[in-house]
């Protein structure tokens, strides 16, 4: 299918073909041209014959270049306090994310345990977090949480942006913008351009009011969220880093993912061009 080239802004993740192998992924995305992606740690691990290293071989061999790569979920704040067992659990993927000249990391917080109160739970969270932040930042990977949706508290409690710039401000994590989980969130320019430095990436997709919320985005401008705005938004509180596609559900394995990601691409490839974006 042919399709505008990629703006060098935009990066497409590999959640948005969740059930392909990596092999599969590589190919795609040689023969889309696509440069800039987004990883999936777990593809590293367990969607390669030949495992981690040799996953690591055949990204290399590919000449991309990353915007970030997704981490694998841990229960954060039912782990013990003492220990730093949050550090041991992240850092192969911390380490792997440097050898391969990742440059940022990113998790959600994981559940609250039954019957645990709020407060306590955002404060576990970040004093759990706090090693693992510093460990990637010496290995020179940002280390981001994302604010995850509320029809996902399996995964994770954190779900607005505001609660994650609460994280960041207690524990120097970074954060991942989830355009999907915060566009209906006020003051959003103030809060994009108060926390520009702590943001490595952003997420971007699109949801139609009325459906099922829960693992079921579109294609950008398929859907009701003001993306125009809000990307546009960003580049004008001096925003700089990549745009990652990230799209699943029903409706994308309905279309299916070579066609999904690439009307993504040219969708937000075309305003990007058109907006002068450098």
């Amino acid at each position: 299918m042919a399709g505008m080239a990629m703006h060098p802004r935009i990066s497409v993740n590999m959640i948005s073909s969740i059930n392909w192998t990596l092999q599969q992924d590589l190919a795609y995305y040689k023969q889309e041209g696509f440069g800039n992606v987004g990883l999936l740690y777990f593809k590293l691990t367990g969607m390669h014959p030949g495992g981690l290293p040799a996953a690591m071989d055949a990204i290399r061999a590919a000449n991309l270049r990353f915007s970030c790569m997704s981490c694998d979920r841990a229960d954060l704040v039912a782990m013990p306090l003492e220990g730093e067992p949050a550090l041991a659990f992240y850092k192969p993927a911390i380490d792997t994310a440097a050898a391969l000249g990742v440059p940022a990391c990113y998790i959600v917080s994981g559940p609250i345990p039954k019957g645990m109160q709020t407060d306590e739970a955002y404060a576990r969270l970040a004093k759990t977090l706090t090693p693992v932040v510093a460990y990637a930042r010496s290995k020179g990977v940002r280390f981001a949480l994302e604010h995850n949706s509320v029809s996902t508290r399996d995964n994770g409690f954190v779900h607005t942006l505001a609660d994650a710039v609460w994280v960041s401000n207690e524990c120097g994590i970074e954060i991942c913008v989830e355009l999907q989980n915060c566009w209906i969130e006020r003051e959003l320019k103030r809060v994009f351009r108060d926390n520009l430095a702590r943001i490595p990436f952003v997420q971007v997709s699109d949801f139609k009011v009325g459906e099922n919320l829960r693992y079921n985005r579109f294609v950008p401008g398929d859907g009701d969220i003001p993306l125009e705005w809000l990307v546009g938004t960003l580049l004008e509180v001096g925003y700089k880093g990549y745009f990652d596609i990230e799209v699943l559900g029903p409706k994308i394995e309905e279309e299916g993912y070579a066609s999904v990601i690439r009307r993504s691409v040219d969708w937000l490839s075309e305003r990007l061009t058109r907006w002068g974006v450098k």
